[in-house]
């Protein structure tokens, strides 16, 4: 088989899968899905999205590299082509923490159950975290990966669960001791206290600058 290289916010979540059958939903071209069958860090892998082109390019992957005995694709939005419990984990990585959010809880309302999920959002990871907890999965892993230059959020659950305050809510279930997140929230004060040199009348910026401070904070009294 033809080894693959991931980048580190994709490394990071094949990291978080240990076994089982995976589906991976908006899979762009199967890289993640042929290294978790590669790697046999799944013992099966159903592969998604809502483009043609692009799961016809995961299709020619799987079948050249000759894991389609295990790694099949599936034309669909969202969850729709995965039945109730018929992958263990669910990974969506890459998509928007609004779309994301829509999709668990769609999914939920239609009665489909799943072990546990793997979501990378590129925004509002706050609003995933929320519906996790409406769907009574438990986050197990959430951490900041920075890859490329920039910070992705990660967040692993599993069946169960959970309440969040606030501050867990926007930064993490475990922010206090993510070293990346307190990087990534040192170079949002400093960008935050430059805007405010311009309007220092701006509440939102003033509130967030608050949420910022109290989050390292607690990073500083853990570390």
């Amino acid at each position: 088989m033809m080894p693959i290289r991931l980048d580190s916010r994709l490394m990071h979540i094949a990291a978080l899968v240990r076994g089982g059958s995976v589906a991976d939903v908006g899979c762009d071209h199967g890289k993640l899905g042929y290294y978790l069958i590669s790697t046999d860090r799944a013992k099966r892998v159903i592969a998604t999205d809502i483009s043609a082109p692009s799961l016809k390019k995961a299709e020619e992957l799987f079948y050249i590299n000759g894991v389609n005995n295990r790694a099949e694709t599936r034309l669909g939005d969202g969850l729709k082509p995965i039945d109730d419990g018929e992958a263990d984990i669910i990974i969506i990585a890459g998509l928007g923490g609004d779309v994301i959010s829509t999709i668990l809880k769609s999914a939920y309302d239609e009665g489909k159950r799943y072990e546990s999920y793997i979501l990378s959002p590129n925004t509002h990871p706050e609003k995933v975290r929320r519906i996790l907890c409406e769907i009574e999965q438990e986050i197990v892993d959430d951490a900041m990966v920075k890859s490329g230059g920039k910070y992705y959020t990660v967040i692993k659950s599993q069946r169960g669960k959970q309440e969040l305050d606030e501050m867990q809510q926007l930064f993490g279930a475990f922010y206090d001791r993510d070293v990346v997140f307190a990087e990534r929230a040192e170079r949002e004060l400093e960008f935050i206290n430059n805007a405010l040199k311009e309007n220092n009348s701006a509440l939102q910026l003033m509130e967030r600058k608050q949420m910022l401070e109290s989050a390292l904070k607690m990073c500083k009294k853990r570390g």
